[in-house]
């Protein structure tokens, strides 16, 4: 890479090599898919650490312009055209697959039509016009009350109706919370590495900078945060994201720790902690301190997210800077659609259909389980004791980015682990496999096509 930097003394040599690199890639110095040197030879070349290299590389990672792929370096990756310009090309779908195995996905072909359809009828029959205006920032009374006491009922959360903040789904609670802390002073959030690459978007859409820190076999490593200077660390505690790991009981003592001693706020994404098949679902970590943990949930993976219906659970000293948040976007979920879950809730609905959805997940996650013991039996599985994906690590030598278009040309949708890196990741290549959404058919049919693109 021929690219003259230029560091001088007087501020961050780190945010310095950080916009030397983004003007280089916006004006096309740098092309897409152009390797950058590794991260020893630039610090060698431009007399830095090598700490402040990788610390720049991550940073870009999370804004989008780079990629960091275990085994090819790190790239400049494909942007689009700079938005507004005349000619710019529509925004990309994403590509449809006939047997899509992709995570992150619920089955809405079970969606609880008819139980919904009378909740919805009588919020209707009963709301007063007067309920028909603007509805409260912090959400429905009624639908705080039923998501505190199925909260600590289900997650065995430490919570009242009015440390609940209704939200949008996971990302708009995880957009209030962020700006919230931004306007309290912190500048840096950590971030699980690998994790939920929309996570540490969130982070930076909001201004702030993510810092990955390492995930290994008991959950984040919770000794590399002392290293990184964090405000905030966002993680999924009952069922990591990407790889299926639960924060160990002697690393959930020590996150609190770290928060207790730096002051520091604990995001908790406790995105499918529903659903567990071996036992009963891990206890939320806000449960061990309340005062520490910003709890966030959904209804995305029990319902559909077609309702975008989510909630906070917040320490009381950040409650008024969240509203604060919403007064200014005025984004609710329809007062309605929060009254009809709040009595879903309430008459043993949302229990009865988990239940259901519980008996309905094991036998597809089993079936996906044996078809690729039958067909790929190359393939060791895990993560698979709770959620609805698993991790399937790939034979020594498999290229996994490879095996993701091979089965795409079969139009079967997967992930693949290291798109979920924000570094130069150590772990083996393997793939996230969805079996929510398919049918039991397509889960077979699409194991199938995958054994063969792994060959």
């Amino acid at each position: 890479m021929d690219l003259q930097i230029d560091l001088v003394p007087g501020s961050p040599l780190r945010l310095q090599l950080e916009e030397a690199l983004r003007d280089a890639i916006r004006s096309g110095r740098l092309l897409p898919g152009s390797l950058l040197p590794p991260s020893r030879v630039l610090a060698q070349e431009l007399s830095v650490s090598r700490g402040v290299v990788l610390d720049s590389y991550s940073q870009l990672v999370a804004e989008g312009y780079l990629v960091a792929k275990r085994g090819s370096g790190t790239r400049v990756a494909t942007l689009p055209a700079p938005w507004g310009l005349p000619g710019a090309p529509e925004p990309r779908h994403h590509t449809p697959f006939r047997y899509d195995l992709r995570p992150g996905q619920a089955d809405f072909h079970a969606f609880p039509r008819r139980r919904w359809q009378a909740a919805v009828a009588q919020a209707l029959r009963e709301l007063p016009d007067t309920r028909l205006t603007y509805g409260p920032h912090r959400g429905a009374p009624e639908l705080r009350i039923a998501v505190a006491a199925y909260l600590r009922r289900a997650r065995a959360i430490v919570a009242e109706a009015d440390q609940v903040v209704i939200s949008c789904g996971v990302s708009h609670g995880l957009v209030a919370v962020l700006a919230a802390l931004r306007r309290r002073g912190a500048r840096r959030i950590a971030v699980e590495d690998p994790g939920w690459r929309w996570q540490r978007r969130t982070v930076v859409r909001v201004g702030l900078e993510a810092v990955p820190v390492r995930v290994d076999d008991e959950g984040l490593v919770v000794s590399d945060l002392a290293a990184v200077g964090a405000d905030a660390v966002m993680v999924t505690a009952a069922h990591q994201y990407p790889t299926g790991v639960v924060l160990s009981p002697a690393r959930r003592d020590a996150l609190i720790t770290w928060a207790g001693e730096r002051n520091a706020l604990i995001l908790e994404d406790d995105y499918d902690a529903e659903y567990r098949y071996d036992r009963e679902p891990v206890a939320a970590l806000q449960s061990l301190a309340p005062d520490r943990v910003a709890y966030v949930g959904t209804v995305s993976k029990t319902l559909a997210p077609a309702l975008r219906i989510g909630w906070i659970v917040a320490p009381a000293r950040l409650l008024g800077d969240i509203e604060q948040e919403f007064r200014v976007s005025a984004a609710q979920p329809p007062t309605i659609d929060q009254v009809a879950l709040a009595t879903m809730i309430q008459d043993g609905g949302l229990d009865r259909h988990l239940r259901a959805m519980r008996r309905r997940y094991r036998g597809k996650r089993q079936l996906l389980i044996d078809t690729l013991a039958q067909h790929a039996p190359a393939l060791r599985i895990s993560g698979a004791a709770a959620g609805l994906h698993v991790m399937a690590w790939l034979p020594a030598g498999r290229d996994e980015h490879a095996v993701a278009l091979r089965a795409g040309e079969h139009s079967v949708g997967v992930h693949e682990l290291h798109r979920n890196c924000m570094t130069e990741s150590e772990w083996p290549p393997a793939l996230l496999l969805g079996y929510a959404l398919p049918t039991d058919s397509e889960i077979t049919a699409g194991a199938q096509l995958l054994a063969q693109a792994i060959g």
